[in-house]
């Protein structure tokens, strides 16, 4: 006959040691692990809600070095910007859109983001954009005041300006989600600028609206355009797609729906929408290679194609 140790005959017994159980050898670490992984969750839940829309508040801060500029910009062509009016969908804290108001000389550029933060951030990096002789009043330049009422409160009023087209008059953000709630307010678009750039948005669109928010998109866009205006566009790959539809289970659905890749994109502009060429900038070097996106400018025709 096997005689069993004390330990097999105290398992046999009274069973293995419970959770929770001080006498049985708990871990004191559990349940401040417990409480950890809880804290991880939540914090999870957050940023996937808050930042759901791809509106990351350090966006820029991920993808520029400091006091690097974007290479994006090295790609475009000043005189598709010098004395037109744009439009910059997505513009975050608004770094790419005052760049190009301070440096290309646009007659004004209007930056959106239906993130109301961001919007703030960006208005109020203006100032840190403009030169050491430009007044200002509280946070903003002087001028605005005449130009946009009373931004912010001022100790007295700002002396009336002539309307100008100089930095940094020549730009202002604004809190707009850009995607149509219908196809029946898309045709009621009427053309406003002579460029519009969806840069590294696309995929946020896509996740969100599905394939007929997308669609709504782009054909907005082109009737937004004046003849002959550009669409500056760098679209995500669909490969990043899968990582952020894991946000909530409205992402996944959509995701799972998709049938309107962004590689669809370019005969979609130009055979069903209306665009008459598209140019391919490449991809400009960025601090991530993930970063590293091709950049394509489509060309809206001075007059409408016929059938």
């Amino acid at each position: 006959m096997v005689l069993s140790s004390s330990a097999e005959y105290q398992k046999k017994e009274h069973g293995s040691p419970k959770r929770g159980d001080k006498k049985n050898g708990k871990n004191a670490k559990s349940e401040p692990t417990d409480e950890a992984g809880e804290f991880r969750k939540s914090k999870k839940e957050y940023f996937n809600k808050k930042y759901r829309f791809g509106n990351f508040d350090r966006y820029y801060g991920i993808r520029l070095k400091p006091g690097e500029s974007d290479q994006r910009l090295t790609v475009m062509k000043k005189e598709w910007f010098e004395k037109k009016s744009i439009l910059d969908i997505g513009c975050n804290v608004g770094f790419l859109t005052l760049s190009i108001a301070k440096d290309f000389g646009p007659r004004r550029i209007l930056g959106i983001d239906l993130d109301e933060h961001l919007i703030g951030v960006a208005r109020k990096n203006i100032r840190h954009y403009c030169d050491h002789e430009i007044p200002m009043l509280g946070k903003y330049p002087a001028s605005f005041a005449s130009q946009f009422g009373a931004i912010t409160p001022a100790p007295k009023p700002a002396e009336p300006r002539p309307f100008s087209t100089k930095f940094p008059d020549n730009i202002w953000f604004r809190k707009e989600n850009y995607v149509l709630e219908s196809d029946e307010l898309v045709e009621i678009v009427e053309p406003e600028f002579d460029v519009i750039m969806a840069l590294s948005i696309t995929k946020w669109i896509h996740l969100n609206w599905g394939d007929a928010g997308m669609r709504r998109f782009l054909r907005r866009c082109y009737r937004h355009l004046m003849p002959g205006g550009r669409l500056i566009i760098e679209p995500q790959p669909f490969e990043t797609y899968r990582k952020r539809a894991k946000m909530n289970e409205e992402l996944k659905s959509n995701y799972a729906k998709i049938e309107f890749k962004p590689d669809d994109f370019e005969m979609y502009l130009l055979e069903e929408v209306g665009f008459e060429s598209v140019e391919h900038l490449g991809a400009p070097s960025a601090r991530s290679k993930g970063f590293e996106r091709y950049i394509d400018v489509y060309v809206k025709p001075l007059k409408p194609k016929t059938e």
